[in-house]
């Protein structure tokens, strides 16, 4: 490849395939100074890489031949930009590995044969598709330069002559191509060369700045000050009167047939031994402001409210000695977490359905076994259902099985809605004769005690590692370091994503560093404070809208809530785990492109 200290000029093959060989038309949309010809950028690249990321910089391949680029062009039917042509006769791609190199939104660079077999393939599947061209989604004078690992995403050329020729965009799968950031690739690489010299960030839609750490360069989102965010609870709170409810797309109309499912088409019916609904009401995570009685379309309304922050209604009822809860939709009261809260000192049952019948049976917080029609097999702590309930319908064939290497087999294929509901009325049978709930039909009907729930935290699962980058350091890391460590992460990722805010966080920080906090209580401030940002972004998700249609977030509101709700889930996990294993999920959540080597200095003790 050309050395770093190689004098940029022009190439005298470039002239074959476009006119103003190393003269660059347009600028580009940042402010630095006159875009520089292409060769001169990927030098500056190259002196860069070789200093801070010499393992990158010898990733970068050695330049395509002038034949061969031409023999590419004329295959493919395209003027190629002179940017490209002077680029490829800099570097034919780059060896793809790790450390290799990448631009800021982990596009990599395609070799001359991998940008040909790319063009071909787009011609071949594009190429006379009028609705494609005519939508813009993609031309067959469009030229994809560098890829996405493992999606179609990429960089993209338009080789289109006129005013946009050799312009830069993106194309995404299932959005198609866009234009305007680079009025050229030249323009691109010397925005590039100026990011590395100077550390400035770079990218669309998110910007990123460069990293180089052990020998490679990385890039990292840059950070955005903190700014405060808009929430659906609050702007709940100040409405003045609700909402309508948002409408049931898909929603068909009530089945008409005995037993508990009788007008149900996705539900969770779930039943507690020895408590009454106001009980069962409150270890679901009743808000006690909530409670009133409510009709089957009352609660399917106000779970549909923006206003009520679409949290869940749960309808409750007793019969006999058990207490049972209603959900239309998919339920709660199918979540482990809840069931292991609603069986604490007694027994509860759930059956829920949405097309795949699942019962669960807990006992005294404890998992006993789940009955599932999609698969035939027992998970970990699961005892076998037809030991516990014999009666149990048999799984048909396309239910999903283990291999005897100890993979799962899942068949995607569903039964006849008749097949379904039979074995829903089956797993209903079997739950009232083995518990001897007798549960009459209309008991789901007419109003019935109810309120929103504040949904339980997830258990932790660990099953989080640490970045492969910084694994070695935390595995190694003398144990007096690890405390002050998960102290120090914690509060910097509480701090990068803005839930530095609430003082619930801030005491489990300190609690973590004095090692006083272990496990999470659901009803402890922390508890109630995390459940809260976790139902915030739920409902941030639904993206809602004002009675005219309009928004009330924007992006920036969508993807922060998403980022607390990430970090809030990565408390739950560090506050449980073992130091370790804490330091790396929580180091996940980290948003300062700094954040390794403050860890590194932190595990070390420098």
């Amino acid at each position: 490849m050309p050395r770093p200290d190689t004098p940029p000029g022009r190439c005298p093959a470039v002239s074959r395939f476009s006119e103003g060989a190393c003269r660059v038309s347009g600028g580009c949309d940042h402010p630095f100074m006159t875009v520089r010809p292409v060769s001169e950028s990927w030098q500056r690249i190259e002196m860069w890489l070789a200093v801070h990321a010499p393992r990158t910089f010898a990733s970068l391949s050695q330049p395509a031949s002038a034949d061969a680029i031409s023999a590419a062009a004329d295959e493919l039917g395209m003027r190629f930009p002179a940017d490209l042509v002077e680029s490829l006769l800099r570097h034919d791609g780059v060896a793809r590995g790790d450390g290799g190199f990448a631009f800021p939104g982990g596009e990599v660079l395609m070799s001359l044969e991998g940008l040909l077999e790319r063009g071909r393939m787009y011609k071949q599947l594009w190429g006379r598709d009028h609705e494609i061209i005519e939508s813009g989604y993609w031309n067959p004078e469009f030229l994809m330069f560098a890829e996405r690992n493992v999606t179609p995403d990429g960089l993209a050329l338009d080789c289109r002559s006129g005013a946009t020729f050799g312009a830069l965009g993106w194309h995404f799968k299932g959005e198609g191509t866009s234009f305007g950031q680079w009025a050229s690739l030249a323009a691109f690489l010397h925005e590039l060369a100026e990011c590395l010299e100077h550390g400035h960030a770079m990218g669309w839609p998110r910007k990123c700045v460069p990293v180089a750490w052990q020998g490679a360069l990385l890039w990292e989102e840059a950070p955005e000050p903190p700014s405060a965010l808009r929430s659906v609870f609050e702007l709940a709170a100040a409405a003045s009167a609700p909402a309508v409810p948002e409408p049931e797309y898909g929603h068909v109309p009530p089945i008409v047939e005995d037993g508990w499912a009788g007008g149900y088409h996705a539900f969770c019916l779930t039943f507690v031994h020895g408590v009454d609904e106001a009980e069962l009401l409150r270890r679901f995570g009743a808000l006690h402001e909530t409670w009133r009685p409510r009709s089957r379309a009352e609660a399917r309304d106000d779970a549909a409210r923006w206003t009520s922050g679409y949290l869940p209604v749960v309808r409750a009822g007793s019969c006999g000695q058990w207490a049972f809860g209603i959900e239309e939709g998919v339920g709660e009261g199918a979540r482990g977490e809840v069931l292991r809260r609603l069986s604490h000192g007694s027994q509860a049952v759930s059956v829920a359905f949405s097309g795949f019948t699942r019962l669960s049976f807990y006992e005294d917080g404890q998992l006993v076994t789940v009955y599932d029609t999609r698969r035939a097999y027992q998970l970990p702590g699961e005892a076998d259902p037809f030991g516990v309930f014999p009666a149990l319908p048999a799984h048909d064939a396309a239910a999903g099985r283990l291999l005897p290497d100890g993979r799962a087999v899942w068949s995607f294929s569903e039964q006849e809605p008749a097949r379904q509901r039979s074995a829903l009325q089956q797993v209903c049978e079997v739950v009232r004769d083995h518990f001897g709930i007798g549960l009459p039909s209309e008991a789901l009907s007419g109003d019935l005690t109810s309120a929103h729930v504040l949904p339980l935290l997830p258990a932790p699962h660990g099953r989080t590692r640490p970045p492969a980058e910084v694994a070695e350091y935390i595995t190694t890391a003398p144990e007096a370091y690890l405390r002050p460590t998960l102290g120090a992460q914690l509060a910097s990722a509480a701090a990068d994503n803005g839930l530095d805010i609430y003082p619930e966080i801030l005491e489990a920080v300190h609690r973590a560093e004095r090692d006083e906090e272990h496990g999470i209580d659901q009803t402890s401030p922390l508890g109630v404070r995390l459940r809260l940002i976790l139902a915030e972004a739920g409902a941030v998700r639904r993206c809602p809208r004002d009675d005219n249609g309009q928004p009330l977030l924007g992006g920036h509101d969508i993807f922060a809530w998403q980022q607390r709700a990430n970090t809030a889930r990565a408390f739950i996990e560090a506050l449980s785990l073992p130091l370790r294993e804490a330091i790396g999920v929580v180091v996940h959540e980290r948003r300062d492109p700094r954040w390794r080597e403050q860890l590194v200095a932190q595990l070390t003790g420098k």
